[in-house]
């Protein structure tokens, strides 16, 4: 999908400025497939994080946002030409992955934050299931990405601190295929915490959480994988 001029020029704008602000640095962005269903399932650390990862993202990609967001003068045409997605608050995860399928059927990759919420520790917490149950019943892969520094940059409830580093590493792209065969409650819980552990080892140290996620399923793989074992993608 080509992105409209709105989106394009937004994006260089935000790149720009956190480039001179945060000295954003961006890894990875060439596994991201360019074609097919992809989701993007990052840590959420800060504000700053669907704009880090945005900018990092070689082809249009939609967020949910507030639907209350999208009722404010400017905001109300800017949001659907940023490909943002409203959801109301308290509707619930179904929404949500009924608004990601639709995005990935129009041709966008669809950015996700499974923790549910920012981290007010910096550690990583447990993902919800969402992310595995969009990629799997729309077959899309799943690019795992870590963010790194945004904590720093802009701490939750507190404001933007210019000039701390933030970096952006996008891993290899996961397949979920195995788990489209038998799509139940333990498929769902057993993929996403082959995602997490992916995005775990993505992350510095400092951002793992106190006890590690479980170890990957036999059928679990990722695009270098293929014995259900997933190799460290950080370089």
């Amino acid at each position: 999908m080509k992105p409209n001029w709105t989106y394009r020029i937004c994006k260089w704008l935000a790149y720009g400025l956190l480039r001179l602000l945060f000295r954003i640095e961006i890894q990875g962005a060439e596994r991201v497939p360019r074609e097919g269903p992809v989701v993007v399932a990052a840590n959420h650390l800060s504000f700053l994080d669907p704009l880090a990862v945005g900018v990092g993202m070689p082809r249009p990609t939609a967020f949910i946002a507030r639907a209350d967001l999208f009722r404010m003068p400017l905001l109300s045409w800017l949001l659907p030409r940023l490909y943002a997605i409203p959801v109301e608050r308290g509707a619930g995860d179904l929404a949500a992955v009924k608004a990601a399928i639709r995005a990935l059927r129009e041709g966008l990759a669809f950015g996700i934050f499974p923790e549910g919420a920012r981290t007010r520790t910096g550690r990583l917490q447990p993902f919800k299931t969402g992310v595995a149950a969009i990629a799997i019943r729309t077959g899309a892969k799943v690019v795992p990405v870590a963010v790194i520094g945004t904590d720093a940059a802009w701490p939750v409830g507190r404001g933007p601190r210019p000039f701390r580093k933030i970096k952006v590493v996008f891993g290899e792209p996961i397949d979920l295929a195995d788990y489209a065969r038998r799509l139940d409650k333990r498929a769902l819980v057993e993929a996403t915490e082959g995602i997490q552990a992916v995005v775990q080892r993505l992350l510095p140290e400092k951002y793992h959480p106190e006890e590690s996620f479980p170890k990957l399923e036999p059928g679990y793989k990722n695009e270098e994988s293929s014995r259900g074992h997933v190799k460290n993608s950080v370089e």
